[in-house]
């Protein structure tokens, strides 16, 4: 476990990392998000002695093919290889589920990368669906958890 602290961060903040762990082949404005900067997004900062190692995004954003107003969205998730299975990609996941629960979520759902797909079991997470591919980045699945 690494011992890493927690924050708020700007969306402006975690775009280096996005860039570097996410999109190096994009521009580092070329990651922003939808809704990074709708009123009630949280982006999280992990951070080992004052370095961001990790971030994480959620918003509030209905599953595809849904209109569920309690549904948030995770993405931007990038940890720096040297933090990753360490607990720290955990701890964002969790800081974004209580965020989400704080405004009223019933459940999260993220397109998680055929390499991340166990890390997201592990929280919980159930698949939705077969896999799809993300041109320049991928295969992906949709998965979601739902809060108790």
């Amino acid at each position: 476990m690494i011992d890493t602290t927690l924050r708020p961060v700007s969306a402006a903040e975690t775009r280096p990392l996005r860039h570097r762990i996410l999109r190096p082949h994009q521009r580092v404005e070329d990651v922003a998000l939808p809704h990074d900067e709708d009123v009630d997004t949280l982006h999280l900062g992990a951070f080992v002695d004052g370095v961001m190692i990790g971030t994480a995004t959620v918003h509030r954003e209905a599953l595809p093919g849904t209109t569920d107003p309690n549904a948030w969205r995770l993405r931007g998730m990038a940890t720096e290889p040297d933090a990753r299975r360490r607990g720290c990609g955990s701890k964002l996941v969790a800081g974004c589920v209580e965020h989400a629960k704080k405004h009223g979520g019933s459940r999260m759902w993220c397109t998680a990368r055929e390499t991340a797909k166990g890390f997201y079991d592990a929280l919980g997470f159930a698949t939705i669906g077969d896999p799809f591919d993300i041109p320049d980045v991928g295969p992906h699945y949709v998965m979601e958890l739902t809060f108790s």
